[in-house]
């Protein structure tokens, strides 16, 4: 049942953001892909309850007094709107870091429905990453091993600690960053790790440094493929910069393209 709020909140939240629009019900469809977000979110009231405190609101019918009083586009249907939870003090995330968060959502939901994001351009531009996370090590060299492939024959183990290092090289497609769970934090690993969210982890990203939306289908493909030969390795998982679970290359989507409505 569409969300209708008589207090104007509704209008006002739909104006601030970020707020997914659509030109029809996902229906299903958006349910799906908000779990590879979070396989473990619930539906409460009208909105659905992430485990990283971002709330998403919806689906919130788009008339004509919508668009003209939350600035949306005339060509929008159907909207959500991202909001942040009221936590325990001990699972608290600052509320800067779920406005990220909740933006990062969207723009993951609109790159695989087919919409677009309001208000534009976002906040927090994602550049094109991949991170892993195993709850088993593997050895740096092995790491290198399975990277080469995608980031360059020449890569190798940089500024080795013993909590982390990097694997690059003069020519590397992309930089990677390791962190040991000694540096893990549960509330700060996003959500689409599941119930393996709540141990200890080893971490690490695959970086571009180049804008998610820019990025050529090629370097998309590379990252792709290096992260997932990389959790496939570690038994581990591969999850996108907008905090999506992805299991084939096709999957990390070309986001921050403003498509739809």
């Amino acid at each position: 049942m569409p969300l209708f709020d008589r207090s104007g909140r509704t209008e006002a939240k739909l104006a601030a953001g970020p707020t997914l629009l659509l030109s029809a019900d996902a229906g299903d469809a958006l349910t799906d892909a908000a779990r590879l977000y979070d396989p473990q979110l619930r539906s409460w009231h009208g909105r659905l309850v992430f485990g990283n405190g971002v709330l998403l609101f919806g689906p919130v019918t788009v008339n004509p007094k919508l668009v003209e009083q939350a600035g949306l586009p005339a060509s929008a249907a159907v909207a959500w709107y991202a909001d942040a939870a009221l936590q325990r003090h001990r699972d608290r995330v600052p509320d800067e870091a779920k406005r990220a968060d909740g933006e990062s959502l969207v723009l993951g939901l609109a790159a695989r429905l087919g919409g677009s994001v309001h208000p534009w351009p976002p906040l927090h531009k994602p550049a094109l990453v991949a991170s892993v996370y195993s709850e088993r090590p593997l050895d740096p060299d092995e790491v290198v091993r399975v990277l080469r492939p995608y980031a360059g024959s020449d890569v190798g183990v940089e500024d080795a600690k013993d909590d982390t290092y990097a694997i690059s090289g003069q020519h590397a497609v992309f930089y990677t960053a390791y962190w040991s769970p000694r540096l893990y934090a549960a509330t700060l690993e996003p959500p689409a790790l599941g119930a393996m969210r709540k141990g200890p982890l080893h971490h690490w990203d695959l970086n571009t440094g180049v804008y998610a939306g820019a990025a050529h289908p090629e370097l998309r493909q590379k990252v792709a493929s290096g992260a997932l030969a990389l959790a496939m390795a570690a038994g581990g998982v591969a999850v996108d910069m907008c905090g999506f679970r992805f299991e084939a290359p096709e999957e990390l989507r070309p986001v921050g393209e403003q498509a739809g409505p």
